[in-house]
């Protein structure tokens, strides 16, 4: 137990930096393009993304950070990395620093899914939540938790939100470097503002729909 002369400090992170990885946008909502058929109405983890959203998180119609016609009820300010632990379990295992042993009757959930990271164009550093899987693949964890560098199509590693975007000024197909960090370890920013007027809009929305 510490005294009042001590003060426990947390730890500071020992995730290492991905440095000069090609970076490009992608959001809610988002169809097909010629690049890519993917399209974003869910993600990997959650199957009424669009919808859980309130909506397509439209990069051309913007009120600051949030889309402008609607009330974001998650947080606008996401990431993808190409690793999918609930498809790629034994991979999951192996590389993911955090990973627990899920309990015997446990179903198996995303242990991935809101993770926080560091991102960091020129001297702007941003911090956003890890909700989807991409840009292209879905089990390089050699890359996400390792050593390897992106190697598929464009070599892109991160692709990033529309309020991430913006707040780094990123334009189209950007170089960026990243961490994970823990939670306590992000800064305070809009990334925490949104998440929590997030929280409260989501609150209200599913007392309406329980009145409709």
């Amino acid at each position: 137990m510490a005294t009042k002369k001590e003060i426990i400090q947390p730890p500071h992170s020992t995730y290492p930096w991905k440095n000069d990885i090609i970076t490009t946008t992608f959001w809610i909502g988002q169809g097909c393009s010629t690049y890519n058929d993917t399209t974003n109405y869910k993600s990997a983890w959650d199957s009424s993304w669009t919808h859980n959203y309130g909506g397509t998180d439209d990069p051309t119609r913007r009120l600051g950070f949030l889309p402008r016609r609607f009330a974001a009820t998650l947080n606008p300010f996401y990431v993808a990395l190409p690793f999918n632990d609930v498809k790629c379990p034994d991979l999951a295992k192996k590389y993911v620093p955090w990973w627990k042993t899920p309990g015997r009757d446990q179903r198996y959930v995303s242990q991935c899914k809101g993770r926080w990271i560091e991102i960091h164009k020129g001297n702007k550093v941003c911090f956003a939540q890890w909700e989807d899987v991409g840009p292209f693949r879905y089990d390089h964890a050699a890359y996400v938790f390792g050593d390897e560098r992106p190697h598929t199509y464009s070599n892109a590693g991160l692709d990033v939100s529309p309020a991430v975007q913006t707040y780094l000024g990123l334009s189209g197909k950007d170089v960026t470097s990243w961490r994970f960090v823990e939670a306590y370890e992000v800064a305070a920013g809009p990334w925490l503002k949104y998440g929590e007027q997030a929280i409260i809009f989501s609150a209200l929305k599913e007392q309406a729909d329980r009145v409709h």
